[in-house]
């Protein structure tokens, strides 16, 4: 092939369309003014992805037939992935002019296997919408036996819309309910599939949600939330557990946490951020117990921060008694909102880990199967070292310490007490090198990235 000709428009229909594919359908029709090579391509790809980033009420005519145009022109017999996706303003203007009921049932006719529909209500209109997104008795004609997974997001459904939805789709994988307004329950049997490996439930803004674990053919779940109560049944399926929560309140969880965690001690990944570190301390104060049960955990991943010299004592206790734990992975992306501020010096190496130093110490212990340890978003606060420290002191066969160090630069005239630029990437990196290690064969891998704040 000689220089200078086109090397992407020879390769086959499959390939263009899978490269396609990665690119919303907007810009997926653009390309059709290359060549005449790609006039037809867009029409074939296994994706479309609309998205609405403009209040419907400013948009062009032209772009109000946008999705009906491009809807009608698409030829695919299957679709992969159809994904919705419409701006916070835009929705109660398409309700009254736009049948999103007939989008939905579109991809459902084209045997999608990945349905989201992304869909912000104004709450004060919801009335109006709240059977409008999802037909809980759809046309029997429509195929939804090919439907692998569905997402959710933001949009108003009850527990019974909800479940008379979940019971048409038999092969569903996957299913993820973001902020899911007006849901005060939720049970993963609710899913008639009995080959539901996938459940992420995020509703931050929930309140009160009833959350029940109790699919015997889940392999894995998240959940992000404050306020939801979780029941999971003892399912041995399950090889993937993620909580996230903003806070821990121990008056309030403390039972409910330790029911639901003893019937996850089998799990072989488990994610968690600071409100677990807090649990466990509690736990040490109140009933000296240690949670010496996860003994098939490979790989637990933490996001920061700590807050407390008990904390880390805690948590660090936790790890040594898993004797399966492989790899350890944290994330300290929130250390710096927490430790930064008019009355703490956010980057001084020097300052000790904790201003009262408690009277416990590190448990005795080692991680005897520890091969990988990966930081990221590290900020090079003593407590983030501290940690660091007792992991590669107790992890007696490490081979690998991946860190990213995140230097953050501010502007001096932005006038915000408190806040200070990181220190030299330099002497951030020689604090890492000159940390002692109980494995003998321990590589240091050291990435940083800079940011700019405030100019």
């Amino acid at each position: 092939m000689s220089e200078g000709q086109d090397w992407i428009s020879v390769l086959p229909d499959e390939i263009l369309h899978h490269i396609l594919s990665f690119l919303t359908t907007k810009q997926s029709i653009q390309t059709c003014i290359l060549s005449k090579r790609w006039i037809n391509l867009w029409k074939f790809t296994p994706v479309i992805d609309i998205q609405m980033a403009t209040p419907y009420h400013e948009t062009t005519p032209s772009e109000r037939t946008f999705i009906h145009n491009a809807l009608t022109q698409h030829q695919a017999f299957k679709l992969h992935k159809f994904s919705l996706d419409f701006s916070y303003e835009a929705l109660p203007y398409l309700v009254d002019k736009v049948q999103l009921q007939h989008y939905i049932e579109f991809a459902i006719s084209r045997q999608v296997q990945i349905l989201s529909v992304s869909a912000e209500l104004l709450f004060e209109d919801f009335e109006d919408y709240y059977c409008f997104l999802f037909n809980p008795n759809p046309p029997c004609d429509l195929p939804f036996a090919s439907l692998k997974v569905l997402c959710l997001f933001d949009c108003v459904i009850d527990d019974g819309t909800l479940k008379g939805l979940l019971s048409n789709f038999p092969v569903l994988e996957s299913l993820t309910i973001d902020l899911c307004h007006r849901l005060l329950n939720f049970k993963a049997s609710w899913c008639q599939s009995m080959r539901l490996k996938h459940l992420v439930v995020r509703c931050m803004d929930n309140p009160g949600l009833n959350l029940e674990i109790d699919s015997s053919s889940l392999s894995s779940f998240k959940v992000y939330g404050d306020s939801v109560k979780i029941s999971v049944s003892s399912l041995s399926s399950i090889a993937e557990a993620t909580v996230f929560r903003s806070r821990y309140y121990p008056y309030v969880q403390n039972f409910d946490t330790r029911t639901w965690l003893r019937n996850l001690a089998h799990v072989k990944k488990f994610g968690v951020n600071s409100w677990f570190s807090q649990f466990l301390a509690r736990e040490y104060e109140v009933n000296n117990n240690g949670w010496k049960i996860f003994e098939n955990l490979k790989v637990f991943a933490w996001f920061g921060p700590l807050e407390k010299e008990c904390d880390l004592i805690a948590l660090i206790d936790f790890l040594v008694h898993c004797p399966s734990l492989e790899k350890i992975e944290i994330d300290f992306r929130f250390s710096f909102w927490e430790e930064a501020g008019e009355h703490r010096p956010p980057f001084a190496l020097e300052r000790p880990f904790v201003e009262n130093s408690g009277d416990g110490q590190p448990t005795v212990g080692f991680l005897d199967n520890v091969k990988k340890i990966i930081i990221h978003h590290f900020f090079g606060y003593k407590s983030e070292i501290e940690f660091i420290k007792h992991l590669m002191q107790k992890a007696v066969v490490l081979e690998t310490l991946s860190l990213t160090y995140r230097r953050l630069e501010f502007n001096p005239e932005s006038n915000k007490p408190g806040y200070a630029s990181c220190p030299p990437k330099e002497l951030v990196q020689e604090e890492i090198f000159s940390l002692s290690t109980a494995s003998s064969n321990v590589h240091i891998s050291f990435h940083h990235t800079y940011h700019k704040l405030g100019y």
